[in-house]
């Protein structure tokens, strides 16, 4: 089989090709740094671009995973398939093509990396599209320009105004951005109740207790879904979560697909159940070899105790994902 020598994500000219195991080949771009791509992968980026993801976000999640952790992101069909596919995948945060802020984040961290000295002046060329994450130049120019509009880079005074790259570097204030220490993240657990009527009794008095009491933050995932529909703001919290408690009460598929993407992405589950429908045997899901914490309505304080010391013991000292 014959391959292009275009990036199959971004058609940029590549500069290496290699095998990288069956039917995968180790890809290296000058703007999407080094990658692996699986051959019907590559077949549909080549023939057809896939409808998902957007082919800029993918080509920044490539580049970035390489310059910041020196590893090499797989594509394969699966990722052309939802978010959660894509983020299941990721070991950096993928910006949304309007969060402006974490784009600007990538591109600080760029120009600090790219700095040997405190004045450098960093050359921005149109392979470095992937390190923000952007479209075009003028995406591109836009997220350089926010940044520079908080005082944070300025434009190399020096550089010619109709030359196809330009040049931008730190200033003072963006290197003591940079610089100064983030307050540690606390850990946190989502939480994934029932549409219940009691739900609200249950959230303050059972899991939001236990949580409180072992200084996990509590993130309660039906507070984030729309119209009964999963966002990509959950599956965001899932990503960063410690751990996920899911609770089977009344059988909601919604959780069943938040708990089981927590799995995938090797977070510990912790089952919850009220105690009449565990007994009743209702539950969808085989659970005989899971612990489940069980509650009732009329004791929701032991409820909190329980499963306090079930996450404890499993987790011992909690400390942020």
């Amino acid at each position: 089989m014959s391959y292009s020598q275009a990036c199959p994500v971004c058609r940029a000219p590549i500069l290496a090709r290699s095998s990288a195991g069956a039917n995968t080949s180790e890809i290296h771009c000058p703007r999407c740094g080094r990658y692996h791509i699986q051959a019907l992968a590559e077949t549909q980026l080549t023939n057809s671009h896939p409808a998902f993801p957007p082919l800029h976000l993918l080509s920044g999640l490539c580049r970035n995973t390489w310059d910041l952790l020196a590893e090499k992101v797989l594509i394969t069909v699966d990722l052309f398939t939802s978010w959660a596919a894509l983020d299941a995948i990721a070991k950096i945060a993928i910006p949304r093509d309007t969060d402006l802020k974490t784009k600007g984040e990538y591109l600080l961290k760029f120009l600090r990396r790219k700095s040997k000295n405190l004045a450098d002046a960093v050359a921005l060329s149109p392979n470095e599209l992937a390190v923000g994450f952007c479209a075009n130049k003028n995406e591109l120019l836009f997220c350089l320009q926010y940044l520079e509009g908080h005082g944070w880079i300025e434009a190399d005074p020096g550089q010619a105004k109709n030359q196809q790259a330009f040049a931008f570097r730190l200033t003072p204030a963006g290197w003591s951005l940079l610089d100064t220490p983030t307050a540690p993240v606390q850990a946190t657990a989502v939480v994934c109740l029932p549409n219940d009527k009691d739900a609200e009794t249950l959230w303050s008095q059972g899991f939001s207790a236990a949580l409180s009491a072992i200084q996990l933050k509590a993130v309660r995932a039906d507070s984030k879904e729309s119209g009964n529909k999963i966002t990509d703001e959950i599956i965001v919290e899932i990503r960063r979560a410690t751990c996920v408690v899911a609770d089977l009460t009344a059988q909601n598929p919604l959780i069943y697909f938040q708990a089981g993407l927590a799995l995938g992405l090797g977070k510990p589950v912790f089952w919850t159940c009220e105690a009449s429908e565990l007994n009743d045997k209702k539950l969808q899901l085989d659970l005989r070899q899971q612990v489940v914490t069980t509650w009732s309505r009329d004791k929701l304080p032991d409820l909190a105790n329980r499963l306090a010391a079930r996450i404890e013991a499993t987790l011992g000292g909690v400390s942020p994902a």
